[in-house]
């Protein structure tokens, strides 16, 4: 997790002697220093600081480390996002990136974000979790990052181009978001060939020569750590096919390469070695894993053994000393029950058809008879458990036979994390001490099936050791998220869900809790109030002993109905030159013959708005007869000195050519219907235009007529419905019923220090008003729950003009208010 994480020559290794390191320094953070070699050690004193990454948190993981000169010569390096999934959006942080610098240090030409902060410059990718290897492919140039994965999938990312986006915490895996890039392959979590839990390496096999089969040329190798496998790609453009190349490999594989003699090689961390495949074909053995040297205590079994690979069958005869074992004829030979003559040098020939192979000789040491100690751990005690934060206390004692109770010289205590199926080093070997303590920390892995289980190991004289263990498991708390209204989003750790949302986490553990400030639901926009408790927006949650429920609050922006300042219709033929200015109701018909046209035509006042949202144009109407549908398309009508009362079919204003909006109307039901002019209206007032005009038209031929109601109807007039901010003090056209001159709430005093005395109605018992500020946002959000007077405290507000709004139903009332403390 943190340490020595990357090695990489410099191109020029031959002549400068150049080595990069990336390493965790003591501060704590992850730098890239370059060293000097002399000859197998670093010349003393040649460190020169490359780069200093980003300071770490106390999250010990997600580090990266991984570090590649590319085809170009520049150095290639994938940084975590050290647990905080925020960071991989921010280019203003190198965690959760790919960077590209120069050999120096410095920002190379090419990078895709040339100005900005030192980190956005130097970075060529983002939205990273944790980009544990990268490499390039020889020839080509394409550059592979395998990011691990949470929760569900596990990433190959193509980042030959620089810029690209990756998605976390946004997306694990595929996404249909277009500003994320998809992996080129994925794979899931599980226990089974061809799934796992973390990809922690992977070659191009692009070699210059090899004795491998040529169908493995061009592949990509990758594995896994908890898979123990390693798996082989067919790229052919955008078709990639995967086959399982070895299983059983050894345990928790950390890296794999192509080496330079055309031979794939990778590491095992569990049996911290170096493992080289070799391809034999069908020829002499060749000895893959040769008999270990080995040290027992008399009447303790030993056991040596090889394997090899080539044409089988295999025979074997173990040696000793070079004499032959009679009987000893199998890949392992057994000492049952050791003693002192048993020492010597043990080897085996193993032979085929092809010919013979002798392995190199392992020694063994018989060691007097001896009982082997007992370990005991005392605390913590059994079925403890732990909370991030905690400090955890571990003592315990040693006994042995032969020396009597045991010294703290003979003790080594060790911690590991185990997650899922697998595990991370929690705290590095401690020796010499009977005991310590240990801080979980609270910000890192935030999945609950995971537990610490603290090691004892103790040796006698003789070096005999046992080995105990004690398991700390967690606590957890349930996390519920909700939003009012339900179903908008809300984020945990940076990854969006849906409200409500409950997930269980451990105790003491920092996650990190947000929403969105605008969202969308169900074509309505909502705009974030505040958390029910008081939070901030996006805000650090400690998960607390007990359960725990909060919910984000939105509101929807104030929406104000404009009525039109003029509107009628025109139509061809007999009624050309007809006045349609006080109908009723505005017609539109598309008819195959020409006398047989109707456009409609509106005019609305839009001097007053400024920083809208959204703008509809709404019109309540249907299809007089007939099973009828058709798209009716709105133009824009520059002419805004057209009056209702002599608009005629010849003499009508003339339509711009583009379509604004097209929404279909079908059926006999009246209903509103909406035609988003958003765009539309943005433009106008970006050019100070104070009235915007409309010209609807049937799309198709129909057989009968769309009837939509007009401004001189009694109900559902047309509407230019406006969301965001507005110009309270203009006049508004008011909406279906509304009486104008009627007050519904007064407010005094006006202007309010530290309480506003609301004056209402009786019929308002139980509505919501809305205290909005000058740009529109919602500051207060009241309900009136006296019979006729409410008295809200605004010691909490800041002086300044706000506006006391009343939106429901028909009930409309915008009120002016002056809140000044200025003076007290």
């Amino acid at each position: 997790e943190r340490g020595l994480l990357g090695i990489a020559f410099d191109p020029n290794f031959a002549t400068n002697q150049y080595v990069y390191l990336y390493y965790t320094n003591t501060t704590p953070r992850n730098q890239i220093s370059r060293f000097t070699a002399n000859g197998d050690v670093a010349l003393a004193g040649s460190e020169v600081l490359v780069l200093a990454l980003d300071a770490l948190s106390s999250a010990t993981n997600h580090n990266g480390g991984t570090m590649q000169f590319g085809p170009d010569g520049k150095l290639y390096i994938g940084v975590g996002e050290n647990a905080n999934g925020s960071h991989a959006q921010n280019l203003d942080t190198y965690h959760g990136k790919i960077l590209r610098i120069n050999p120096d240090g410095t920002v190379p030409a090419g990078n895709p974000y040339a100005v900005g902060t030192a980190q956005r410059q130097r970075v060529w990718a983002l939205g990273l979790r944790n980009p544990y290897t990268i490499t390039f492919q020889p020839g080509t140039g394409r550059l592979f990052v395998n990011d691990v994965g949470q929760n569900t999938w596990e990433e190959i990312n193509d980042a030959t181009t620089g810029g690209l986006n990756f998605g976390w915490p946004t997306a694990e895996g595929n996404s249909t978001n277009p500003a994320f890039t998809n992996p080129i392959y994925i794979y899931g979590h599980a226990s089974q060939i061809g799934q796992g839990c973390a990809i922690t390496g992977g070659t191009f096999f692009n070699p210059a020569s090899t004795n491998y089969p040529s169908s493995y040329t061009g592949k990509y190798f990758f594995i896994d750590y908890c898979g123990n496998w390693i798996d082989v790609l067919t790229l052919s453009g955008s078709l990639v096919t995967r086959a399982n190349f070895g299983s059983n490999i050894g345990g928790n594989p950390v890296s794999v390469i192509t080496g330079p003699d055309g031979i794939l090689y990778f590491l095992s961390r569990t049996n911290a070695a170096v493992y080289r495949i070799e391809y034999s074909g069908s020829s002499a053995p060749l000895i893959t894993s040769q008999p270990q040297s080995l040290t027992v205590t008399q009447g303790s079994p030993a056991t040596f053994s090889v394997t090899a690979a080539g044409t089988a069958p295999f025979s074997y005869q173990w040696r000793k000393n070079g004499a032959n074992i009679p009987g000893a004829n199998s890949a392992a030979y057994t000492i049952s029950a050791t003693v002192e003559a048993d020492e010597g040098l043990y080897s085996v020939v193993v032979t085929n058809a092809a010919g013979t192979a002798t392995s190199n000789s392992a020694s063994l040491t018989v060691n007097p008879p001896n009982i082997k100690p007992v370990a005991t751990i005392s605390a913590p005690a059994v079925g403890s458990t732990y909370g991030g934060g905690d400090v955890i206390s571990f003592s315990g004692s040693g006994f042995d036979a032969e020396d009597g109770q045991l010294g703290a010289s003979s003790f080594t205590w060790f911690i590991n994390f185990h997650h899922s199926s697998h595990t991370h080093p929690a705290m590095n070997d401690l020796n010499g001490v009977t005991g310590g303590t240990f801080t979980v920390p609270a910000l890192g892995e935030t999945a609950t099936d995971v537990f610490y289980r603290i090691y004892l190991v103790v040796r006698d004289a003789a070096g005999a050791r046992d080995t105990t263990f004690r398991d700390v498991l967690p606590r957890t708390s349930t996390i519920t998220l909700n939003t009012n209204p339900q179903g908008l989003m809300v984020t945990v750790d940076g990854q969006p869900f849906t409200a409500p949302y409950s997930f269980i986490s451990v105790e003491g553990i920092v996650r990190s809790v947000g929403t969105n400030s605008a969202q969308t639901l169900n074509g309505t926009n909502y705009t974030f109030i505040g958390w029910a408790n008081g939070n901030a927006q996006l805000h650090n949650l400690t998960t607390p002993v007990n359960d725990y429920v909060n919910t984000a609050n939105f509101s929807s922006p104030v929406v104000t109905n404009f009525s039109p300042l003029q509107d009628s219709y025109v139509r061809s033929g007999n009624g050309g030159n007809n006045d349609y200015g006080s109908s009723t109701q505005l017609l539109n018909r598309n008819n195959s013959i020409v006398k047989g046209v109707y456009y409609t035509y509106l005019r609305f006042n839009i001097s007053t708005l400024t920083n809208v949202s959204s703008v509809k144009l709404r019109l309540y109407g249907r299809f007089d007869k007939g099973n009828n549908s058709t798209g009716v398309q709105v133009y824009n009508v520059q002419n805004q000195t057209w009056d209702e009362n002599s608009i005629r079919y010849d003499s009508r204003p003339i339509e711009d050519a583009g379509v604004l909006a097209t929404t279909t109307v079908s059926g006999t039901t009246s209903r509103y219907y909406e035609w988003d002019v958003t765009s539309h209206i943005t433009l106008l007032l970006s050019q100070g235009k104070a009235s915007v005009s409309f010209m609807l038209k049937n799309s198709a031929v129909t057989s009968s007529f769309i009837q939509f109601n007009s401004k001189e109807s009694n109900t559902n007039k047309p509407q230019l419905s406006v969301s965001g901010s507005t110009n309270r003090s203009a006049v508004v056209e008011p909406a279906i019923n509304e009486i104008p001159e009627v007050k519904f709430i007064s407010v005094n005093p006006n202007p309010a220090s530290h309480f506003l005395e609301l004056q209402f109605v009786p019929e308002l018992a139980g509505k919501v008003v809305r205290l909005v500020n000058t740009s529109g946002r919602v500051i207060k959000t009241i309900r009136l729950t006296g019979m006729n007077r409410e008295s809200v405290p605004i010691t909490d507000i800041k002086d300044g003009i706000y506006f006391l709004q009343l939106a429901d139903g028909d009930l409309r009332q915008t009120q002016k208010v002056l809140i000044r403390r200025s003076g007290e």
